[in-house]
Formats: structure tokens, C-alpha cells, sequence
């Protein structure tokens, strides 16, 4: 197990960056390499020919035995979602080489639910976000425009609190809502609205763009944008900065990935691991990771969703500061030797204390929303509590740690399950909810209780986790042994207790000769759309083996 964690501590720092920094990769994506090629096409074909090619190669080379089209990279199982997306971007750029694929992709949607299980393909399902299938159709000529789910540019004439509650999607249904309303057909009290919206909406997308033209540091978003606003013939300058960002972030092979990485987020898991195995605060290697860190927090107002100064985001320089990767970053802090008297993270301690929704828990951008995948979050909330805790936060049952508490307890099921909105199913919620009540001194408390309970029972024989699957790959994933086996390490179950040693071994056993872990599609962007991360699997699997060397008696052991 020692000879385990060393070549996997060795390969993270073969990894890190001149600014102490690691940079992860995340899946290439099927929705995310359509459109891209879409927008490219659209901008230029002649220019951008070869990038076109290749990103078709992509398609085609990734397109699964079943016919279909996979979430991420070419991971098992197909989705008739990402398929349509597949089959809009063939069937528009390459109609007639390509005859034989698109089929075979009709008939794997056909075969597998048809098309009322794609959001807005039909009548059945959600007809705005992330209904963008049929839209992505409708450009190319396989539905007409009157089919498109509607998009309401309109939403910018909102009250800011009540607009803002779209989030993440509000950019796409800005810009995809100028497109319509300049092609189909509406009211004239409709069409004075959309009038008086859209450089209001044109505006909005402005100051949503990043020094380096992305938004969210996704291209799909950016993708979306373009060929809203290049179809509506508006917002030149917006048009040119995400056909930017498409540009500089398609990779060799010509595919996108739905966000370009999660570079502070995995750094952040990197320190959480390392620190199983010695002081990262005195580590000279180290010493640049704290200072990148701190180097991108936000210090101004994020203006588009009203986000004060402090927090931070998942990358720069255009993803939004929002509330996991604050608490995850300043729990990175305090390992590293920032305690709450540093002005960043006091600063970054009262940022999460304002973001506390109403019924105790936090969201990641919007206070109080209930919409797609900005809503309470059992995972999002876990690390917030464990950041205040180590910060020295109050327990008692007004402060922030205690109303986050009473909203676990409502919402964790009765068998002891949490889902978690960022991830699939329920390993990584139910996990990280065990882990907060380890770090508050709580394990006995009866929703810790349920949580271990449920984790052991749903462990599978191999020593994996999880034992069933709702969505994506059937079998035990690293991700998410990992998460549970380090909740139940700190839990106080046994090194020595077989569903622990079963769970260390899966793990070793599956470790690659250089060290590192293969990732699984676990993280969820939306129902349709699963992603998988490396450094995610790697710094999650290296932390449950060091905290096992620990609880077994070999603390730092490879260090």
C-alpha cells in the first residue's frame, strides 16, 4: 500500500505546474465538439477547414458499437441525448460521407427510448435548458425553427434577483433568445419586449465575458452564444470573443471538453491528499501553490449574478466564484498554514457566510434557487461546513454549522442516502455528508450513523463502490470507492474491518503502472451529461490509501 501512495505522490508533482498549480483533464465531450464544429463552421468553413475536419474524425472514431454517442470521451453507456447532439453536427457538415453514421444513430435513439427522453425534442420533457438538442437541429436543417423550445430573451427585463435564479444557463438563453426572436413569429406585445431586451441581453453577455472571451470556461456555452448571436447577425465583438475561445481551447484531436479544466479545484484535492502524508504547510514545493491560490480569489464584485468580492471559482479566468470551490480552496488554506486572521480568508470565510440559503444550505452562484443545477446541494454544503469548522466557526444551533445540520436532516432519505447534485447518484453526498460529521467530532450523531450504515451496505463484493447505478457505467468506480472509504476511515470504522481492506485493495488492484487512476464518468453536469476527470480520481484515490496507512498504523509513511 506504501509503494502505492509513493508512485502516486510522485506522479502528482511530476504533474504540478511552474506556479504550483496542477492542470487536469477533463473528458472531451460529444455536445461540446458538435457545437464547437457548428460555430466553426458558421464563422468560416474555408478557414477553419482543417479544424473541422478533425473535430469530425473525433465524432466518428467516438461513435460506440451501438450506435450511439457517449457523455464523455467514449465511455460506456451511450446517450440518445449526446447522440442527437452527434447527429446535428454530421448531418450539417458532413451529410453525405457520414450517411451511414447518422442512421445508425437514429437507430440507437430510436432503440433506446426515442426521442421524448431528449429534453425538448418532443412534447414531453423540459422546453428551455439544456434543451439545446433541437435547437442544434434546427440549424441544420432537421427540424424547423418553429420546433425550437423556447428561449426567452425577455428574462433580462427580470428583477436581478428573480433572473438570476436561470444561472449558469442564462447566457445561452440570452443569446439563443435573440436568434429566435429574430426568426420566428411572436406577438406584437412580445416582439416590443424582445426589442427593449435585447441590447440589455447584449450587455449582460458582455460583462459575462472573460479576459479571455469564454464564460464558465465552457465551450459548449460558448458555442451556444455564438451561433445564437451570429444567426440573430448581432454582438460582432461577443461573437468574436467566444469563436476565440472555441479556437484556443480545441484540442489535437479536434473535440472540445465541456469545461477547459478544473485547475483550482483539483489543486486544491492535490494539497487535501498530500496532506494525509505530512505538514504541507512546510513544504517548499508547496510555497507557489498557497500564493496561486490566493492570487485568484476574487477581489471585485461578480456583476452579472450580483456575487460580492471574495470567493472563488473552479478556474480562471472566466469561470464564476461560487460556493464548493470557496470552502474547498480555503480548507486548501488553512493546510497550507493561512489561519482565519489572514485577510483572504477572512474575507473568503464572511463571502461563504452571506451565501447561506434560507433553509441552512448553500448553492454554488444563486442564494435561495430551486432551479437546474443551481439549487441546495448536500455535497456543496458538506464543504462548507467542514471550511468553517476548521476556521474556528461556531456550532450552536443559530450559527451558519448548525442551521447547515437541521438541513442535512431534512433531506437525507431514510435509508441514509444523500444524493448530491454535482455528482451522480448517491455515494459522493451520502460520503461527504459522513465526512462533515467526522470533522465536527459528531460520528455518533444519527444521520452520521445512517450515512455509514448506508455506505457499508451498498459496497459490492469486489470491495468497490457503488453497488447499483442510476446513471452512467455500471461497476465501482475509483472516485467513488474513494469517497466512501475515506468517509468511513474518518468515521472511525477499522483499518482492519473487511469492508475497509476489501475497498483498499480494489483500489490498489486498480491502480496503473505509472502510478496513477483511470477516471470514471461520475461528475454531473445535468442529467445528460456526465464527465470524467483525472486528477479528481487520482488526488481522491491517494487520500482514502493515506488516510488508511494512518488509521493502520503507518502514518507519512511514503513520504
Amino acid at each position: 500500500m506504501a509503494d502505492a501512495a509513493k508512485k502516486a505522490i510522485a506522479y502528482l508533482y511530476s504533474r504540478q505546474r511552474a506556479d504550483g498549480a496542477w492542470t487536469d483533464r477533463l473528458s472531451s465531450s460529444t455536445v461540446s465538439t458538435a457545437l464547437g464544429l457548428l460555430s466553426l463552421a458558421r464563422a468560416d468553413d474555408k478557414a477553419h477547414r482543417d479544424r473541422i475536419e478533425r473535430g469530425l474524425e473525433w465524432l466518428k472514431r467516438n461513435q460506440r458499437a451501438d450506435g450511439g454517442w457517449s457523455m464523455a470521451d467514449d465511455d460506456p453507456p451511450s446517450s440518445p441525448g449526446m447522440t442527437s447532439f452527434a447527429i446535428a453536427a454530421l448531418y450539417g457538415l458532413d451529410r453525405d460521407g457520414s450517411a451511414e453514421l447518422i442512421e445508425r444513430g437514429k437507430q440507437f435513439i430510436e432503440g433506446n427510448g426515442g426521442y421524448t427522453v431528449i429534453p425538448g425534442m418532443r412534447d414531453k420533457g423540459p422546453k428551455t435548458w439544456p434543451a439545446a438538442a433541437p435547437i442544434a437541429w434546427s440549424l441544420v436543417g432537421l427540424k424547423d425553427v418553429s420546433e425550437q423550445p423556447p428561449q426567452a430573451v425577455e428574462a433580462i427585463l427580470l428583477p436581478s434577483w428573480l433572473r438570476n435564479k436561470v444561472s449558469i444557463a442564462l447566457p445561452a438563453i440570452l443569446a439563443l433568445g435573440i436568434m429566435q426572436a429574430r426568426a420566428r413569429t411572436s406577438s406584437f406585445p412580445r416582439r416590443l419586449l424582445q426589442r427593449l431586451a435585447e441590447p440589455k441581453a447584449l450587455a449582460w453577455l458582455r460583462s459575462a465575458l472573460g479576459p479571455n472571451g469564454g464564460v464558465e470556461e465552457c465551450a459548449m456555452l460558448s458555442a451556444l452564444i455564438f451561433l445564437g448571436l451570429h444567426s440573430a447577425g448581432v454582438g460582432e465583438d461577443i461573437q468574436q470573443a467566444s469563436l476565440k475561445y472555441l479556437l484556443d481551447n480545441q484540442r489535437e484531436d479536434g473535440s472540445w471538453p465541456i469545461d477547459r479544466d478544473l485547475e483550482i479545484a483539483v489543486t486544491c484535492y492535490t494539497v487535501l491528499a498530500l496532506a494525509e502524508f505530512g505538514d504541507t504547510a512546510d513544504e517548499p514545493r508547496l510555497r507557489p501553490t498557497r500564493d496561486f491560490l490566493l492570487s485568484t480569489q476574487w477581489t471585485t464584485p461578480f456583476t452579472p449574478l450580483n456575487i460580492p468580492a471574495g470567493g472563488w471559482s473552479w478556474n480562471v479566468p472566466s469561470g464564476w466564484p461560487e460556493s464548493e470551490d470557496t470552502a474547498v480552496v480555503l480548507s486548501t488554506l488553512k493546510l497550507l498554514g493561512l489561519t482565519e486572521s489572514h485577510p483572504a480568508v477572512a474575507d473568503g470565510l464572511r463571502w461563504l457566510r452571506s451565501r447561506q440559503n434560507r433553509d441552512g444550505s448553500w448553492s454554488e452562484w444563486v442564494r435561495n434557487s430551486s432551479l437546474l443545477n443551481d439549487k441546495p446541494c448536500v455535497g456543496v454544503t458538506a464543504h462548507v461546513i467542514m471550511a468553517l469548522e476548521q476556521h474556528g466557526g461556531p456550532h450552536g444551533p443559530r450559527t451558519p454549522i448548525g442551521k447547515a445540520l437541521r438541513y442535512f436532516e431534512r433531506v437525507q432519505q431514510p435509508d441514509g442516502a444523500s444524493p448530491s447534485l454535482w455528482f451522480r447518484d448517491s455515494v459522493h453526498g451520502t460520503a461527504k455528508l459522513l465526512e462533515t460529521y467526522a470533522e465536527l467530532g459528531a460520528v455518533s450523531d444519527p444521520a452520521a450513523v445512517r450515512a455509514r450504515e448506508w455506505l457499508l451496505a451498498n459496497q459490492r463484493p469486489d470491495g468497490a463502490w457503488p453497488l447499483t447505478v442510476e446513471v452512467g457505467v455500471e461497476g465501482g468506480t475509483v472516485e467513488e470507492t474513494a469517497w466512501a472509504l475515506y468517509s468511513l476511515l474518518r468515521a472511525g470504522v477499522p483499518a482492519s474491518d473487511d469492508a475497509i481492506v476489501r475497498a483498499v485493495k480494489w483500489l490498489v488492484g486498480k491502480q496503473n503502472t505509472d502510478g496513477t487512476w483511470t477516471p470514471s464518468p461520475v461528475g454531473l453536469y445535468f442529467e445528460d451529461l456526465c464527465y470524467s476527470d483525472d486528477l479528481i480520481a487520482h488526488s481522491y484515490a491517494l487520500r482514502a490509501l493515506g488516510r488508511w496507512l494512518t488509521c493502520a498504523g503507518h502514518p507519512g509513511t511514503p513520504a
